[in-house]
């Protein structure tokens, strides 16, 4: 029997992550899959109920179990009728995740010279999943249909209910394949969800290119099963294989613009989608609320491939950022003087003259109160929550926010006190604060501090004094987590009957 005590003792003496590595080869291999995938996937589903108790990487904890379950079993160990210690496993798996993550963590403060920001956004990229709650998932890939079926020969959104029940069930946990055939017998493009386990090795880990093998798949094919991370998080992967695809390139801004638009269109009356002033130029989105004005401008390009070694990273992530956000900023700050050189404006369906119909008029607009918002749909890290750090003056004046957070954001103001505590929300994200930051670089964090009871503590810049503010800020959106699972709940249950 395995001397667990001693084994966490040798894991922690490690210094190197390919040791680490190594030490899980020898270990995992000693386990079949069925074993491994019960480790595995308990640990996974610990940590998403209880993030008090259990606050290690959720992402580092599914792709490692991605290399590990594709370790071979040993040929001893597959005539062995060794009894599985499943608490003590656990707890070697937990502990392996946190040595790699401590290891990584030290490698890139001490070696990599990345500046502060930088490495804010590194470990931010590589550990965190986006804060997209499954029924966002399930809402977003309806407007998706069309290309998710052009991409994976399947309706992700007609089988979602399939899918999730898959990504969270707590019960075989390795799916052998006489179940897969039962539960997903007729649908022949399911297959394309998942990689062969041929195609994965340690080495795609080491070398930090495993997200881009898992872009499009939920888990790992073998000859006898499947295996597949529990967690709603790897719809993830199904939206990046659809966003980075070339067949989107000309329809994913679309789609952003018409999900903006459905969704906030929940919260104000009088929205414009695609509007053209007098000389033709383009407004994504345009509401106008008693004397408040708000351009919208949505982008959905890639923010892929941010992170690479050296001089380079903060380059690379100021030419996206030049190309997406200041792009949109400037498309925004453009709507602004519109209104501001002119009393009265007149907005229409077309940019073509001859046939262009009128839409929406907006008078004494010097007596308006103009709002600008950049949302985006990919990850932008801390270059979408504090934005305004890069941009120039005229600029500094947009909230950046991806549309995930600001429908959270929106449906909990209006419950907190009304509409108006989202403009006041709005009011101070484009004060720039930037002495607050969250640490996990999320819009989320930066709403619950802001509505929480601190006083009003906001430190001016040249005090030298930076607010960081931590995952607790989140908590107000619970309210909201609980609403739309129970909604999606209710949603799903209609689709299937």
């Amino acid at each position: 029997m395995a001397n667990h005590k001693k084994i966490k003792e040798e894991i922690n003496s490690y210094t190197e992550i390919a040791e680490v590595i190594r030490f899980a080869k020898l270990h995992y291999r000693k386990l079949n899959r069925v074993e491994r995938a019960r480790i595995f996937n308990q640990v996974i589903q610990d940590r998403l109920v209880n993030l008090e108790k259990f606050n290690f990487s959720l992402r580092l904890s599914v792709e490692l179990s991605c290399i590990f379950i594709s370790y071979k079993t040993s040929i001893m160990r597959s005539f062995g009728k060794c009894k599985l210690d499943l608490a003590a496993e656990k707890e070697i798996f937990i502990i392996v995740i946190e040595k790699i993550y401590e290891l990584d963590c030290s490698k890139k403060v001490i070696n990599n010279g990345l500046e502060r920001n930088d490495l804010r956004r590194y470990f931010n990229y590589k550990y965190d999943y986006p804060s997209i709650h499954v029924y966002e998932y399930f809402k977003l890939f309806q407007y998706f249909e069309e290309l998710s079926e052009d991409i994976y020969g399947l309706s992700i959104n007609r089988n979602f209910y399939n899918l999730l029940i898959l990504l969270a069930s707590t019960k075989n946990l390795y799916i052998k394949n006489e179940i897969l055939k039962k539960e997903f017998e007729g649908n022949e493009n399911f297959d394309n969800l998942f990689i062969d386990s041929y195609e994965i090795n340690e080495k795609m880990f080491i070398e930090d290119n495993l997200r881009t093998v898992f872009k499009g798949k939920l888990g790992i094919k073998f000859s006898d099963g499947l295996y597949v991370p529990r967690t709603h998080h790897l719809f993830e992967n199904i939206l990046r294989g659809i966003l980075e695809n070339k067949k989107s390139n000309d329809k994913k801004g679309d789609v952003l613009e018409t999900y903006s638009k459905d969704i906030i269109g929940n919260f104000f009356k009088d929205i414009y989608h695609t509007s053209y002033d007098n000389k033709g130029n383009e407004q994504d989105l345009i509401i106008t609320f008693e004397d408040i004005i708000l351009f919208i401008e949505c982008k959905s390009q890639n923010f892929k491939s941010i992170f690479i070694e050296g001089k380079d990273a903060t380059s690379t992530i100021e030419k996206h950022f030049t190309e997406v956000i200041v792009k949109a900023c400037k498309q925004c700050q453009r709507g602004k003087e519109y209104l501001l050189n002119n009393n009265n404006v007149i907005y229409y369906n077309s940019n073509n003259k001859k046939e262009r119909k009128e839409v929406l008029k907006i008078s004494k607009t010097k007596n308006k109160k103009i709002y600008k918002i950049v949302v985006v749909l990919d990850e932008y890290l801390d270059l979408a929550e504090l934005s305004s750090r890069y941009l120039e003056g005229k600029y500094k004046d947009t909230w950046v926010v991806n549309i995930f957070a600001l429908q959270k954001i929106l449906w909990t103001s209006t419950r907190i006190s009304g509409i108006n505590t989202f403009f006041d929300y709005l009011e101070y994200r484009t004060q720039n604060y930037l002495a607050i930051e969250s640490l996990h670089s999320d819009e989320l964090a930066q709403f619950g501090y802001w509505i929480s009871s601190n006083y009003n503590f906001y430190p001016r810049l040249d005090l030298n004094l930076n607010i960081i503010v931590g995952n607790r800020f989140t908590s107000v959106f619970k309210e909201y987590d609980s609403y739309f699972f129970e909604e999606l709940q209710r949603e799903l249950r209609v689709i299937s009957e």
